[in-house]
Protein backbone atom coordinates (compact mmCIF):
# COMPACT_ATOMS: atom_id res chain seq x y z
CA UNK A 1 0.00 0.00 0.00
CA UNK A 2 1.27 3.48 -0.81
CA UNK A 3 1.75 5.99 1.98
CA UNK A 4 -1.48 7.63 3.04
CA UNK A 5 -1.89 11.36 3.55
CA UNK A 6 -1.65 12.29 7.24
CA UNK A 7 -4.94 13.28 8.87
CA UNK A 8 -5.02 16.73 10.46
CA UNK A 9 -7.30 16.45 13.46
CA UNK A 10 -7.20 17.26 17.17
CA UNK A 11 -8.81 15.22 19.93
CA UNK A 12 -12.54 15.86 19.97
CA UNK A 13 -12.65 16.94 16.32
CA UNK A 14 -13.92 15.05 13.29
CA UNK A 15 -12.22 13.74 10.16
CA UNK A 16 -13.33 11.57 7.24
CA UNK A 17 -12.02 8.17 6.16
CA UNK A 18 -13.74 6.01 3.52
CA UNK A 19 -16.63 8.47 3.37
CA UNK A 20 -17.32 8.06 7.11
CA UNK A 21 -17.01 11.01 9.46
CA UNK A 22 -15.22 9.94 12.64
CA UNK A 23 -14.61 11.59 16.00
CA UNK A 24 -11.01 11.42 17.25
CA UNK A 25 -10.59 10.62 20.96
CA UNK A 26 -7.47 10.96 23.12
CA UNK A 27 -5.11 8.07 22.49
CA UNK A 28 -2.07 6.53 24.09
CA UNK A 29 0.72 4.12 23.30
CA UNK A 30 0.57 4.92 19.58
CA UNK A 31 -3.14 4.06 19.28
CA UNK A 32 -6.03 6.46 18.70
CA UNK A 33 -9.65 5.50 19.39
CA UNK A 34 -12.26 6.74 16.91
CA UNK A 35 -16.04 6.41 16.61
CA UNK A 36 -18.40 7.36 13.82
CA UNK A 37 -19.93 10.79 14.31
CA UNK A 38 -23.35 9.48 13.28
CA UNK A 39 -24.98 6.10 13.02
CA UNK A 40 -24.04 4.49 9.71
CA UNK A 41 -27.16 2.35 9.69
CA UNK A 42 -29.95 1.19 11.95
CA UNK A 43 -30.28 -2.42 12.98
CA UNK A 44 -31.60 -4.77 15.58
CA UNK A 45 -28.73 -5.85 17.82
CA UNK A 46 -29.12 -9.57 17.10
CA UNK A 47 -30.75 -12.60 18.72
CA UNK A 48 -29.42 -11.82 22.21
CA UNK A 49 -27.20 -9.22 23.90
CA UNK A 50 -23.83 -10.83 23.07
CA UNK A 51 -21.97 -8.58 20.64
CA UNK A 52 -19.75 -11.46 19.50
CA UNK A 53 -22.64 -13.15 17.68
CA UNK A 54 -24.68 -10.03 16.88
CA UNK A 55 -26.19 -8.90 13.61
CA UNK A 56 -24.58 -5.52 14.24
CA UNK A 57 -21.04 -6.91 14.40
CA UNK A 58 -21.56 -9.08 11.31
CA UNK A 59 -22.63 -5.99 9.31
CA UNK A 60 -19.70 -3.94 10.61
CA UNK A 61 -17.16 -6.64 9.73
CA UNK A 62 -18.66 -7.37 6.29
CA UNK A 63 -19.67 -3.90 5.10
CA UNK A 64 -17.73 -1.21 7.00
CA UNK A 65 -14.33 -2.61 7.98
CA UNK A 66 -13.19 -3.50 4.42
CA UNK A 67 -13.81 0.08 3.23
CA UNK A 68 -11.76 1.51 6.09
CA UNK A 69 -8.92 -0.96 5.53
CA UNK A 70 -8.90 -0.13 1.83
CA UNK A 71 -8.69 3.60 2.61
CA UNK A 72 -5.92 3.59 5.25
CA UNK A 73 -4.36 0.13 5.11
CA UNK A 74 -4.80 -2.85 7.39
CA UNK A 75 -1.61 -1.95 9.27
CA UNK A 76 -3.32 1.26 10.45
CA UNK A 77 -6.40 -0.44 11.89
CA UNK A 78 -5.44 -1.94 15.24
CA UNK A 79 -6.79 -5.14 16.74
CA UNK A 80 -8.15 -4.44 20.22
CA UNK A 81 -10.29 -6.00 22.94
CA UNK A 82 -13.84 -4.96 23.73
CA UNK A 83 -14.75 -5.69 27.34
CA UNK A 84 -18.19 -7.30 27.36
CA UNK A 85 -18.69 -7.10 31.13
CA UNK A 86 -22.40 -6.64 31.80
CA UNK A 87 -23.87 -3.54 33.41
CA UNK A 88 -24.28 -5.48 36.67
CA UNK A 89 -20.62 -6.56 36.62
CA UNK A 90 -20.93 -10.12 35.34
CA UNK A 91 -18.45 -11.50 32.80
CA UNK A 92 -20.14 -14.37 30.94
CA UNK A 93 -19.04 -13.02 27.54
CA UNK A 94 -15.49 -12.07 28.56
CA UNK A 95 -13.78 -9.84 26.02
CA UNK A 96 -13.91 -9.83 22.24
CA UNK A 97 -10.84 -9.24 20.06
CA UNK A 98 -11.52 -7.47 16.78
CA UNK A 99 -10.63 -4.56 14.50
CA UNK A 100 -14.13 -3.03 14.70
CA UNK A 101 -16.70 -2.92 17.46
CA UNK A 102 -19.09 -0.60 19.27
CA UNK A 103 -18.10 1.75 22.09
CA UNK A 104 -18.54 0.31 25.58
CA UNK A 105 -20.44 2.09 28.33
CA UNK A 106 -17.12 2.71 30.08
CA UNK A 107 -15.65 4.39 26.98
CA UNK A 108 -18.82 6.44 26.49
CA UNK A 109 -18.75 7.65 30.09
CA UNK A 110 -15.04 8.56 29.90
CA UNK A 111 -15.69 10.57 26.74
CA UNK A 112 -19.25 11.83 27.29
CA UNK A 113 -18.22 15.45 26.81
CA UNK A 114 -16.76 14.72 23.39
CA UNK A 115 -19.70 12.52 22.35
CA UNK A 116 -22.03 15.29 23.60
CA UNK A 117 -20.74 17.67 20.92
CA UNK A 118 -22.05 15.33 18.22
CA UNK A 119 -25.59 14.33 19.09
CA UNK A 120 -26.90 11.77 16.60
CA UNK A 121 -30.44 11.72 15.26
CA UNK A 122 -31.26 8.22 16.53
CA UNK A 123 -30.77 6.11 19.64
CA UNK A 124 -27.61 4.02 19.21
CA UNK A 125 -26.17 0.79 20.57
CA UNK A 126 -23.24 0.35 22.91
CA UNK A 127 -21.37 -2.96 23.26
CA UNK A 128 -22.32 -3.34 26.95
CA UNK A 129 -24.99 -5.94 27.82
CA UNK A 130 -27.34 -5.19 30.71
CA UNK A 131 -26.96 -8.65 32.27
CA UNK A 132 -26.52 -12.25 31.26
CA UNK A 133 -26.25 -14.06 34.54
CA UNK A 134 -28.05 -17.20 35.64
CA UNK A 135 -30.90 -15.18 37.17
CA UNK A 136 -31.32 -12.88 34.20
CA UNK A 137 -31.97 -13.05 30.49
CA UNK A 138 -30.00 -11.92 27.49
CA UNK A 139 -32.54 -9.44 26.12
CA UNK A 140 -31.14 -6.07 27.13
CA UNK A 141 -28.25 -3.94 25.82
CA UNK A 142 -27.15 -0.47 26.87
CA UNK A 143 -27.98 2.24 24.34
CA UNK A 144 -27.70 6.03 24.15
CA UNK A 145 -30.53 8.45 23.37
CA UNK A 146 -29.93 11.48 21.14
CA UNK A 147 -29.93 13.55 24.35
CA UNK A 148 -26.93 11.54 25.59
CA UNK A 149 -28.92 9.75 28.29
CA UNK A 150 -28.22 6.06 28.87
CA UNK A 151 -31.07 3.56 28.51
CA UNK A 152 -31.52 -0.18 28.12
CA UNK A 153 -32.89 -1.52 24.83
CA UNK A 154 -34.20 -4.94 23.86
CA UNK A 155 -32.03 -6.75 21.31
CA UNK A 156 -34.80 -6.71 18.72
CA UNK A 157 -35.14 -2.89 18.80
CA UNK A 158 -33.94 -0.97 15.76
CA UNK A 159 -31.11 1.30 16.94
CA UNK A 160 -28.30 3.23 15.29
CA UNK A 161 -24.84 1.72 14.83
CA UNK A 162 -21.77 3.92 15.38
CA UNK A 163 -18.65 1.85 14.70
CA UNK A 164 -15.71 2.09 17.07
CA UNK A 165 -12.13 1.40 15.96
CA UNK A 166 -8.59 2.10 17.05
CA UNK A 167 -6.25 3.58 14.45
CA UNK A 168 -2.49 3.66 14.47
CA UNK A 169 -1.61 7.16 15.74
CA UNK A 170 1.03 7.52 13.00
CA UNK A 171 -1.71 8.38 10.48
CA UNK A 172 -2.48 11.60 12.37
CA UNK A 173 -0.44 14.74 11.94
CA UNK A 174 0.88 15.97 15.26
Amino acid sequence: MSEIKKIKCRDGETFTVAGIEFIKFPGKDGKTPVAARESLFRSEFGRNNDLRSSTVLKKLVADVLPKIIEAIGEENVCTFQTDLTTLDGLKPYGAMESKISLPTLEFYRENAEIFGKYKPEFWWWLATPESAGPNSNAYWIVCVAPSGNIFIGNYYFDRGVRPFLIFNSSIFES
